[in-house]
């Protein structure tokens, strides 16, 4: 099952689908204009991110300076951070082709046939994007196992002989549990100071602009 369900590229002055392409082999005519009616209702800024339900799916989509807009529809648990991420490179790619915001439909798809399905292919596997989600996803597994084991071992009744094998069996087990659980751990506290320096760069810059006139006001 595909997450990332279509792709499409409007230019909203005119109107004009640039690129479509459905990945689950869904109709997406009625997406297309449903998405251009909520551009006109909300009138969006360049680089403001919007999400939007269907009946489809969940769309994210952003415009660029050039009134470009690219929108990506995926399931509803796709992480937003991922799927923009995808759209970044979109319109990093796009932007290579001279006068893209002016191109015909065909020289777009054209064009795009390659690196699209490239991309296409990479965010489709989350797991092979997001190392927290692939982090998760291992201890989840790992408790799966141990949950399978105990059942088992409760189900069959097996004789104490056996019981240390399993034991060790659960112990190797809950070890590589620890083991991702603190992978884990710390990919969200290297994610948080990241975080926390942005903001700090940010306070520092709005005090600078604000302390640097009146430095030199006070001193004229």
């Amino acid at each position: 099952m595909t997450s990332i369900k279509a792709v499409l590229i409007i230019r909203v002055a005119d109107h004009q689908l640039l690129f479509s392409k459905s990945y689950n082999k869904k109709n997406i005519d009625q997406d297309y204009q449903i998405i251009l009616e909520h551009m006109s209702q909300i009138n969006p800024r360049a680089e403001e991110r919007v999400t939007l339900k269907t009946a489809n799916g969940v769309w994210r989509y952003k415009l660029d300076d050039n009134k470009i807009a690219y929108a990506l529809l995926s399931t509803e648990s796709y992480p937003d951070r991922q799927i923009h991420a995808m759209i970044r490179e979109i319109e990093k790619e796009l932007k290579k082709m001279p006068e893209y915001f002016d191109s015909q439909p065909n020289d777009v798809e054209k064009y795009a046939k390659i690196w699209m399905k490239q991309l296409h292919e990479k965010y489709d596997n989350l797991a092979g994007v997001d190392k927290v989600y692939a982090a998760q996803q291992n201890v989840e597994q790992v408790q799966i196992v141990m949950e399978e084991n105990i059942h088992k071992m409760i189900n069959n009744g097996q004789q104490l002989d056996n019981l240390d094998e399993k034991a060790e069996q659960m112990r190797v087990q809950s070890k590589q549990f620890h083991q991702q659980s603190h992978e884990l751990a710390k990919i969200m506290y290297w994610r948080n100071m990241k975080l926390k320096i942005l903001i700090g760069l940010i306070v520092l810059a709005v005090l600078l602009y604000i302390i640097v006139p009146l430095a030199i006001n006070a001193s004229n």
